[in-house]
């Protein structure tokens, strides 16, 4: 073996093995109920093997479980979240864990924290609120071609995004938001029609974006046996009324 190719090698095996990350913390620093967690990493792009990542839990304590890349030359160095999940209140340990191979080293480094319960304000009778998270991307099976995407927040703040066509069968785009929950499952608000400048035009010209009221939706969650996982959206828009049963968009 020649001293050239010795000395690849062994900075080959120095890089495999060396440290993939230079840090990592948890994101937000300081989680509440059911917000989605993260463990953010700095790492070299070479030596993290980003299709090789495994998280699991036992308990109150999750196990990152990384392998590394052996690599000639260090690569760029990068941030990149591995999803925790969204946690309950309590004390968490996350360890992260790297392999060579066969070869696992010890936790490299370890964070504890606890996810607290939100703070809210107290009134009587307590708002209305959910006890899950509806989001998603809602459609009728039997009526693709439209959809409507919701966003809820841990904070249960939701917004949802309306894509239609029109009378005339061009795209129409609606927002629905300022909103509120009138019960764990039924959430109503303003419905708006939305538009602007071609996103291809050579500059985006805020000025030409317009938001008008265009009528009211509501979204009902509520289950009965045999009709899980629906949901009825009814809207009044332009003066005229409708439901739709809708269901998540399976992926």
């Amino acid at each position: 073996m020649s001293r050239s190719f010795a000395a690849a090698s062994g900075i080959a095996l120095l890089l495999g093995c060396a440290a993939v990350h230079a840090a990592s913390r948890i994101v937000p620093a300081q989680p509440y109920a059911f917000d989605p967690v993260n463990l953010r990493m700095t790492v070299d792009s070479c030596v993290f093997a980003q299709d090789r990542v495994a998280v699991r839990a036992a308990q109150n304590t999750i196990d990152v479980n990384t392998q590394v890349n052996n690599c000639l030359l260090p690569g760029e160095q990068i941030v990149v979240d591995i999803r925790l999940g969204s946690l309950p209140p309590g004390p968490w340990t996350v360890r992260l864990n790297e392999a060579n191979g066969d070869i696992v080293r010890p936790a490299v480094e370890t964070h504890t924290f606890e996810v607290l319960n939100r703070l809210e304000i107290a009134v009587f009778p307590p708002p209305p609120k959910p006890l899950t998270d509806y989001s998603g991307h809602w459609y009728k099976p039997a009526e693709s071609g439209w959809g409507l995407s919701f966003h809820q927040s841990p904070t249960h703040v939701a917004f949802a995004a309306w894509f239609v066509y029109d009378g005339a069968g061009n795209p129409a785009w609606y927002t629905i938001q300022d909103g509120q929950w009138t019960s764990a499952a039924r959430w109503t608000g303003a419905v708006y029609r939305t538009s602007g400048p071609p996103f291809f035009a050579p500059a985006f010209d805020p000025a030409q974006v317009t938001r008008v009221p265009a009528g009211q939706a509501a979204l009902d969650f509520t289950q009965r046996p045999g009709e899980e996982g629906f949901a009825t959206f009814s809207y009044t828009v332009g003066g005229q009324a409708g439901s739709k049963r809708i269901t998540r968009l399976p992926f």
